[in-house]
């Protein structure tokens, strides 16, 4: 997950070029709430489109894949458009309470808020197939990817 966030931030990052040019400083009101809605779409089409074929380029290098719970095939697009949702709302709501706490560390709500993205997490450990709550959702599943066939040259 952290080989991950490294992905998204540059994602983020080059997503939010779009945006350098009309913000003269702080966004506010509306464009904020435009530029965030923005850049959940760009994080769920950049997910989506990775997970209908198989991988980020950091599963990639942890050989991990996504295929489809019940086939073990291809993610269809809504699959990966419900494991996006399911994963940023866990997720999501955890990193707001983050957010949130280091400038109201009293907010009992807040803390309470962090459990969802560690839980959806966690539930790997009770799940029968060990799955992430955010897997057994969207109907998709976690695999170890085949590692890639080296040709030996002809002689």
């Amino acid at each position: 997950m952290i080989y991950e966030a490294l992905a998204v931030t540059a994602v983020v990052f080059v997503a939010s070029l779009a945006f350098h040019g009309a913000a003269t400083g702080r966004l506010e009101g509306m464009a904020r709430l435009a530029f965030q809605i923005y850049l959940v779409t760009v994080l769920g089409l950049y997910f989506a489109w990775f997970w209908q074929r198989g991988q980020t380029l950091p599963m990639r290098a942890w050989r991990l894949r996504v295929v489809d719970a019940r086939t073990g095939g291809a993610v269809a697009p809504g699959r990966a458009v419900a494991r996006y949702l399911a994963a940023a709302l866990t997720g999501g709501t955890s990193l707001a309470a983050a957010l949130y706490l280091r400038e109201h560390p009293d907010a009992a709500a807040a803390w309470a808020a962090l459990a969802p993205g560690p839980a959806s997490i966690a539930w790997a450990a009770i799940d029968r197939d060990r799955q992430a709550l955010y897997d057994r959702i969207a109907g998709t599943r976690l695999v170890i990817a085949a590692p890639p066939t080296t040709s030996s040259p002809a002689q």
